[in-house]
């Protein structure tokens, strides 16, 4: 096989490294910037949204950052309004987070919901772990003003995919790097 045979494939798998990546940054961005279809107030404890096509889901808080948080009160119920059942809410595993400079978000359920009508209620109880519930309560912040907290459901993925960019990610990038090293030197190494 001739070097330039080898620097074109080298350079086809720069080509894959770059695909790979794009594809692991979008299942980054599909778990945090889903659409959005209920911001609730703390204030209100209950309201209603509509998810219109079948799916995952996920219930995430959205507060001022550095400032104790109501997660130790409330803890998130949903309805189905036609048939009354409860829906199961998972734990998000990961609990991804987003911030700005002045507000944090941080996942904490997810579930999968069918088409059609919900009811969110916050009911007293935790949305929190025993352990992070003591590590909340021994840090010595100001008060809760509950008006600065809202709950949001939004459009989610499956956990399993976001997991699964960590390792797509650093693929792509060694298809990268190792694509074009190898090119730049393939005369010396297949020589």
């Amino acid at each position: 096989m001739s070097i330039l045979s080898i620097r074109i494939l080298l350079f086809i798998l720069i080509l894959i490294g770059i695909f790979i990546v794009f594809k692991a940054i979008k299942f980054f961005r599909s778990a945090f910037n889903g659409v959005i279809l209920l911001t609730l107030p703390y204030n209100d404890n209950a309201g209603s949204f509509t998810v219109s096509k079948p799916g995952v889901y996920a219930i995430w808080h959205k507060g001022p950052l550095f400032e104790k948080t109501p997660l130790t009160y409330f803890k998130p119920h949903i309805l189905n309004t036609a048939t009354n059942k409860e829906i199961k809410l998972n734990r998000s595993i990961l609990s991804p987070r987003s911030n700005s400079l002045n507000t944090g978000r941080m996942e904490l359920f997810t579930f999968k919901a069918e088409a059609g009508h919900y009811e969110l209620k916050l009911v007293p109880g935790s949305s929190t772990s025993r352990f992070q519930a003591m590590i909340g309560s021994a840090i010595p912040l100001a008060n809760i003003d509950l008006s600065h907290y809202s709950i949001e459901i939004q459009k989610s993925q499956a956990q399993v995919f976001t997991i699964l960019a960590i390792p797509l990610l650093l693929l792509g990038i060694a298809g990268i790097i190792g694509g074009l090293v190898i090119g730049l030197l393939a005369e010396k190494i297949f020589i």
